[in-house]
């Protein structure tokens, strides 16, 4: 049997890696947790200028290389699930698989709307064959989906 692969937990704004401690007590016993600080949160320096998801993404890659870890399974929270979908568009052959937590493909805001937005909804759309609105019709506790009997409280 094989060692499972290491997970990556990339914490949400306004977060740092402290808000991982239960998971990262939880599954440290069976496999390499990784749970750094992103730029700017936590104990990870602020440096001038905006970050992108597509920035952040690249350092978690060149953590896991400093860490000489190839592949891995990433799990990211809100912003962090955004960052983690970055991820995977850029450095497919690193994911092991995706835990994905309170998130969405899309831009939050109009001025998130940039360049980086297709490329991170067509990851999802991928993700869940099909496009983000079904994606987010799949996996949305509120929106039944065809054949379900689900009914909204909300």
């Amino acid at each position: 049997m094989t060692d499972p692969a290491p997970l990556v937990l990339i914490h949400g704004h306004p977060f740092d890696h402290t808000m991982w401690t239960p998971q990262i007590e939880a599954f440290s016993a069976g496999r390499q947790v990784i749970a750094p600080d992103l730029r700017g949160y936590g104990t990870s320096p602020v440096l001038p200028g905006v970050r992108e998801f597509p920035d952040f993404a690249r350092d978690i890659a060149a953590l896991l290389d400093d860490l000489r870890v190839g592949a891995a399974v990433l799990a990211g929270l809100s912003m962090g699930g955004q960052i983690v979908m970055d991820f995977q568009r850029q450095y497919p052959d690193r994911v092991r698989g995706l835990v994905l937590a309170d998130t969405f493909p899309a831009p939050e805001t109009p001025e998130g709307a940039g360049p980086g937005t297709r490329r991170r909804t067509g990851c999802c759309a991928r993700a869940c064959a099909g496009t983000p609105t079904r994606c987010w019709r799949r996996w949305s506790p509120r929106t039944p989906t065809r054949g379900s009997r689900r009914t909204s409280t909300a």
